[in-house]
């Protein structure tokens, strides 16, 4: 993925949607959208999932750690992540990734790790790594699929798995995070129950985008769910000032 660079006029982007987490900017006659580097955390209260398993889903053998690193290359090679990476940084970094689980280095890495393999294979095609430290307990520290297999149920049947064994030891929190600017992780961390942690920064953001997009859309004539964009920057900065006032800056 590389960044946006659109050649439009100054009056054009200010009344242009910006697309939330990434940063909107304009000169020399162009539009320029650049992902955040910002990882919004979340975290999961525990409970038996009710979702159907797959046989496929197996524990992680670490034997297969080339077949992991290869996996993570085809995962993340158009992510948001990894946007204006060159060939040999994301290639070194995949490979540190997976060397690191394995070595500690994030964490210890926690048994229930899952991974699934493609049918009459022994090829993995989806990789849910959990690790544990002693002050934050365990976390869900890298979740990927195939591009090929994705939209299929494979991650949360992976992740829903290790929360079974994990609510079965005990464990009744689960951390986990997602890049600010990856829609569709946001959107998967959220349909599994996952909750944002609120923090300021990611709040000043949200706010100011609702502010943003209630002024352009003001300025466009287009005022239905105006009231409802209103009601959520309200909401936004209500954290705002909550935060201000428990946090040091």
């Amino acid at each position: 993925m590389k960044s946006k660079h659109i050649p439009i006029s100054l009056e054009e982007f200010e009344l242009m949607e910006h697309p939330f987490g990434w940063k909107a900017e304009y000169f020399d006659g162009k539009a320029h959208l650049t992902p955040r580097e910002y990882l919004v955390r979340t975290q999961l209260k525990l409970l038996p999932q009710a979702i159907f398993r797959s046989d496929r889903v197996v524990l992680v053998d670490p034997s297969l750690q080339e077949q992991m690193i290869e996996t993570f290359l085809e995962a993340f090679e158009d992510s948001v992540e990894f946007c204006d990476w060159s060939s040999n940084l994301f290639h070194t970094h995949a490979r540190k990734n997976i060397t690191n689980y394995f070595q500690g280095v994030r964490g210890k890495p926690h048994p229930v790790s899952r991974m699934v393999l493609e049918p009459n294979s022994d090829r993995i095609i989806g990789l849910a790594l959990f690790v544990e430290n002693r002050e934050e307990g365990v976390e869900l520290d890298l979740l990927l699929v195939k591009p090929s297999d994705q939209r299929m149920g494979i991650a949360t049947q992976m992740v829903a798995s290790a929360i079974d064994s994990l609510y079965a030891d005990g464990v009744r929190d689960l951390r986990s995070g997602y890049h600010i600017c990856n829609d569709l992780s946001r959107a998967w961390h959220h349909s599994l129950g996952f909750e944002d942690v609120p923090e300021y920064f990611h709040c000043k953001l949200k706010a100011a985008w609702y502010r943003h997009e209630i002024w352009r859309r003001e300025q466009l004539g287009k005022i239905e769910r105006i009231e409802e964009l209103r009601t959520e920057k309200d909401r936004w900065d209500r954290l705002v000032q909550e935060l201000e006032m428990c946090e040091p800056f």
